[in-house]
């Protein structure tokens, strides 16, 4: 009775242990499964950013031709593969000239931008005051900037440059920018570094050109189914270009000196710099790929990564 016990005992512990066995093997067929599946997402993934950026590239090659007008069929194509570029050919002085509306001392336009992207009048006053102390050669304090004792009480040494941003991205350094890029991610689609301070109707976004004469978006529509042309579609043969403040005045249906005045000094009609974006997309991945000519000669080249809002 006692070996018949003790070979029942024998045969459950095998059983218990054939039981446990199956159970590792299956917890390391899974993991070695999903190992698999996460090498091929990320060789898929790797696949998709190399060839979204040959792509893109391959767009901006065609995109600095200086023949090419901005309506041509080759700035929009699909490879065999499935994958696409589509390349934009503006004025890089469609954007505000950060550093000519801080080096004029303008208190009127970076404000109201400001305020528009959801700022309290005060903080837009206190980003607008950093962001001159910023760019200003001296070392004394606006109203409510922010020069070297600021940024060495929050812990920044070397602060502010007191020289003129060489970059966009280097207002990211500025106090009080950090909120700016909370609420509005894509503003660095607004700005730009280039040019002389003077904003191309022809290119500029609708809301750009609404801030520049102090009105409504909505009424910048007339002036934007004017430039589509007939067709209705922007970057078309079809479009009609802008050529003078009065034009765009009375477009935007305002007539006080005053503001036509203003518009005369903020805007140009034919910015000489050209910017080139490719965005080169593959599956769910998109690269953009920037190139700034001025007389045919490059002056700025690089990767832009998306900001919350297109360009």
């Amino acid at each position: 009775m006692t070996h018949l016990r003790s070979t029942r005992f024998n045969q459950g512990s095998a059983l218990v242990a054939v039981f446990w066995m199956i159970a590792v093997m299956g917890i390391v067929v899974y993991a070695s499964a999903k190992a698999l599946d996460s090498d091929a997402r990320y060789s898929r993934q790797m696949r998709g950013h190399t060839y979204a950026k040959r792509l893109a590239q391959m767009g901006l090659e065609i995109g600095r031709h200086p023949g090419l007008p901005a309506h041509d069929p080759m700035l929009f194509y699909t490879s065999p593969e499935g994958g696409t570029y589509e390349v934009k050919i503006v004025a890089e002085e469609a954007r505000l000239n950060i550093n000519t509306l801080l080096q004029t001392d303008d208190k009127v336009l970076l404000r109201r931008l400001l305020t528009s992207w959801g700022f309290k009048p005060e903080e837009a006053a206190a980003l607008n005051d950093a962001l001159k102390d910023w760019v200003d050669a001296d070392s004394n304090l606006s109203l409510n900037g922010a020069e070297k004792r600021e940024y060495e009480k929050a812990g920044y040494d070397g602060m502010p440059f007191n020289r003129p941003f060489k970059e966009v991205e280097e207002m990211l350094l500025v106090r009080g920018m950090d909120q700016l890029n909370t609420l509005q991610p894509g503003w660095r689609e607004w700005f730009t570094i280039m040019g002389d301070g003077r904003v191309d109707v022809n290119d500029a976004r609708p809301e750009l050109i609404a801030l520049l004469a102090n009105v409504p978006v909505k009424r910048v529509a007339p002036l934007m189914t004017l430039r589509a042309g007939r067709d209705g579609a922007r970057g078309t043969q079809d479009d009609v270009r802008l050529s003078s403040a009065v034009q765009v005045a009375q477009l935007l249906g305002v007539f006080q000196p005053q503001t036509v005045e203003s518009l005369t000094r903020w805007v140009q009609f034919a910015g000489p710099i050209r910017r080139i974006e490719s965005t080169g997309s593959f599956g769910d991945v998109r690269r953009r790929l920037v190139l700034i000519l001025q007389d045919q000669q490059a002056i700025w080249r690089g990767e832009v990564p998306h900001h919350g809002e297109d360009s």
